[in-house]
């Protein structure tokens, strides 16, 4: 049975559950390393692309755990880490574009839009003397919605905006979809192959990538659904054809998706703002 997975850990691990059978060591082409909360997943050439399924690049899964039930400190380190993460794959040396992407009016969707109302947006006042006071860096957000409310492609909003901005950096933030209970809105995955919006239920509508937006494009993603099939035991093969399609969410998806959002948008914050505090953040 084939449980669909946004996140390459599990993908890979898959992967290596089968080629272990009958080699040693990894496969060519993909490297996995894991360092206390970060686990990252290199694909560095067609082979490992080819067995992955992913594009060749750079998976980064920080295990934030259930954060909306964490104190501030442990809210703050893992901020800190999705932030050094984004920076490590591209330092912003000019104005940054975030989008969140998906439907704000569905929990388990909201992710990018809610996180998009936690960015501090200062794009428009760039050009003003308070200003170069601030401190402050170069950053524009977007929520360009769904297609069903809008009539118009995520994508093709987000190109829109990147051809009138010109960003150095652009940030898109997605809900993804999991195959393991145990990652299941406790893992954020950052990488920089880009994303293809709505890819997290089998619905894609167009690469979202720096190829088609003309800018380097990090992703950063926390699965907020399970393939319902993976739930079933062992010899339950029958039913999978039930629940083939079907993903379900967390009974306190509204408080973890709410918390997640906040976290990535503070993470964001970091990227784009270092020197502000968290706490001036929260009052901004």
């Amino acid at each position: 049975m084939y449980f669909r997975s946004d996140m390459a850990n599990e993908i890979r691990g898959r992967v290596m559950k089968e080629y272990s059978k009958e080699h040693k060591g990894e496969p060519d082409g993909i490297k996995y390393t894991e360092r206390g909360r970060i686990s990252a997943v290199t694909v560095s050439n067609e082979n490992g692309a080819r067995l992955l399924g992913k594009p060749i690049g750079k998976y980064v899964t920080v295990n934030v755990g259930k954060i909306w039930e964490s104190d501030q400190d442990d809210f703050k380190e893992c901020a800190d880490i999705i932030a050094d993460t984004v920076i490590s794959m591209k330092k912003p040396d000019g104005c940054v574009l975030a989008a969140g992407l998906g439907n704000r009016y569905v929990t388990a969707d909201a992710l990018g839009p809610l996180a998009v109302r936690h960015i501090i947006a200062t794009h428009h006042i760039k050009d003003t003397a308070a200003f170069d006071k601030s401190g402050l860096g170069d950053c524009a957000a977007l929520s360009p919605g769904v297609l069903s409310q809008t009539g118009i492609e995520a994508a093709e909003q987000i190109k829109a905006a990147a051809d009138q901005l010109k960003p150095r950096l652009i940030i898109i933030i997605d809900s993804l979809a999991a195959a393991g209970i145990e990652t299941l809105s406790t893992s954020v995955q950052i990488t920089d192959t880009g994303i293809s919006p709505g890819s997290g239920v089998g619905n894609d509508r167009g690469e979202l990538s720096e190829k088609t937006l003309g800018a380097p494009v990090i992703a950063i993603g926390v699965p907020t659904v399970i393939d319902a099939a993976s739930l079933l035991p062992d010899g339950a093969e029958n039913e999978y054809k039930k629940l083939k399609g079907c993903y379900v969410c967390p009974k306190d998806s509204d408080r973890s998706v709410g918390e997640l959002s906040r976290l990535i948008g503070y993470a964001i914050n970091r990227v784009c703002h270092p020197f502000l505090s968290y706490e001036d953040m929260a009052y901004i």
